[in-house]
């Protein structure tokens, strides 16, 4: 017989999801609420960059001294090599 205290799997499935939503719309209202000078400045990260951020600036007489000083220079993760 069906006991009136214990919930089925799929009850408590459908607590944590009525949970997980309520959270979600209170996060949503509260960054409804931030002006939009919030939203740029929290859009923003700075991320260390190996190398790339070590000097002020470089330049390159052509393309090709470019690319191969980013194949020579600069970490594979970084994403700058040719394919």
């Amino acid at each position: 017989m069906n006991n009136p205290v214990s919930l089925s799997a799929a009850d408590m499935k459908a607590q944590e999801c009525d949970a997980d939503l309520d959270e979600d719309l209170i996060d949503f209202e509260a960054a409804a609420r931030r002006p939009l000078a919030q939203h740029i400045h929290n859009s923003f990260i700075k991320t260390y960059k190996p190398v790339l951020d070590d000097a002020p600036y470089r330049s390159f007489a052509t393309m090709a001294e470019y690319r191969a000083w980013c194949a020579e220079a600069l970490p594979e993760w970084l994403g700058y090599g040719r394919i």
